[in-house]
């Protein structure tokens, strides 16, 4: 019987203490609903009141402050960052919350990505917590990514105006649809993945671009290790498969027209990529002072003239983006985010507004050429079909052809512009 007494007791205690929790919690429920409809009642409070005001004057000062204040704080001129928070909305890639805005959004990111702020400073400027600040920069890191597809697409299939209206390159690379380089960029790993990242450049990601004459990126492939070579990385683009992979075109075999990129001494020639000449001078300084002695001089000055608009391409964006040149603090993934986002804003910038400062004075750019589509994916190279290794020594040799060819082609023009027809070569051809 006792035992039965105590059963109960302890019965009655879970149910009284069960009882009790159920009231302190109906209770504190009460109490917020009463506080937060007193809130709505008596409006916001003067601090926050004073917070909204600190962070409109300050939006107000990045539009309507000196005439470059735009540009300086979010590295865009005020219509182009106007126009990009109207995309965000008209797209519902970014929305108001109830006490940020999509300006205010782009604000806070495009200061870290343009001038690599901390995340404290942001707090401090727009009185946001660290948590929203970091919150927001990840959300519009992923927006940005969503409009990648309509910002930069693979290189067109036809001449690019910058080659079709330049003698000295038309009509040898009217086959060249673009160019292609890797850069790296700083990366903070966990120690374990250090030595994995590390290469002559210290602790970085290794980033393949490829780019149109206009200075427009045309694909991206970013979070390589730094230690990893240019050409492995171009192998991984091309062997992915569609539409991941990088594009290059077959044309008519009996006209040889297949299409190609020109790329540096770090990758070899074959389908699709033409390098210079190696052990033969390159380098645009290289020539200063001199003209070339024969036709492979030629080839590699006119190529490396060409190929260096990647070059000041990569200078355009990491002058922009100084995120790129520091240690950013950030999980990896991120830091790979952060680079694809750059280079969308990049294409973004110069299709929105070609004029702005930090672009080349002579790009000229259409933006409705950048809005085709592309239809032309069954005259694409397969690289992902596997090859004998005769087959692609017959193919590289068949390549390396061809730019022997284009090599005379120049120099049989060159002779004949400037050397009064004298196509005698001065150095002997290795």
């Amino acid at each position: 019987m006792d035992g039965d007494f105590a059963g109960e007791d302890v019965v009655i205690r879970m149910c009284a203490g069960a009882a009790l929790s159920v009231m302190v919690i109906v209770f504190t429920f009460l109490r917020r609903l009463e506080h937060r409809r007193r809130s709505i009642r008596s409006g916001p409070s003067d601090e926050r009141l004073r917070q909204e005001r600190t962070r409109a004057a300050l939006i107000s000062r990045i539009y309507h402050g000196y005439s470059d204040s735009c540009q300086n704080f979010v590295r865009m001129r005020s219509g182009a960052f106007m126009k990009l928070a109207k995309l965000m909305r008209k797209k519902h890639l970014l929305k108001d919350s109830r006490h940020i805005t999509v300006e205010e959004q782009l604000a806070i990111t495009l200061n870290i990505l343009g001038h690599k702020s901390k995340n404290r400073m942001m707090r401090t400027q727009f009185i946001r917590s660290g948590e929203t600040v970091s919150r927001y920069f990840n959300r519009v890191l992923q927006a940005i990514s969503c409009i990648q597809g309509k910002y930069m697409k693979q290189a067109p299939n036809e001449v690019p105006q910058e080659i079709l209206s330049n003698p000295s390159f038309y009509p040898f690379f009217k086959d060249c649809i673009g160019m292609i380089d890797g850069t790296h960029v700083d990366a903070m790993l966990p120690a374990s993945l250090v030595v994995r990242f590390r290469g002559r450049k210290g602790v970085t990601q290794n980033v393949l671009a490829a780019c149109t004459p206009n200075k427009l990126f045309t694909y991206v492939l970013a979070g390589w290790e730094g230690s990893a070579k240019d050409y492995r990385i171009l192998q991984e683009a091309l062997s992915r498969p569609k539409p991941y992979g990088l594009r290059v075109y077959t044309g008519n075999k009996l006209d040889n027209e297949n299409k190609y990129y020109l790329c540096d001494a770090g990758y070899t020639t074959q389908p699709g990529f033409i390098s210079p000449y190696r052990g033969v001078r390159y380098h645009l300084k290289e020539f200063t002072g001199r003209t070339p002695q024969n036709r492979r001089e030629l080839f590699n000055l006119r190529h490396s003239s060409l190929r260096s608009k990647i070059k000041a391409t990569f200078g355009i964006l990491k002058s922009r983006f100084k995120i790129l040149t520091a240690k950013p603090h950030y999980p990896f993934p991120v830091q790979v985010d952060i680079v694809l986002a750059c280079t969308v804003l990049h294409n973004y910038i110069a299709t929105v507004d070609p004029d702005d400062e930090l672009l080349n004075e002579s790009f000229d750019f259409e933006e409705e050429v950048l809005a085709e589509e592309i239809n032309e994916e069954a005259n694409v190279m397969d690289f992902t079909r596997p090859q004998s290794v005769r087959e692609q020594s017959a193919s590289k040799d068949e390549w390396r052809s061809r730019r022997d060819q284009i090599a005379l082609d120049m120099w049989t023009d060159y002779c004949h512009r400037y050397r009064h027809g004298d196509t005698s070569e001065y150095r002997l051809l290795s």
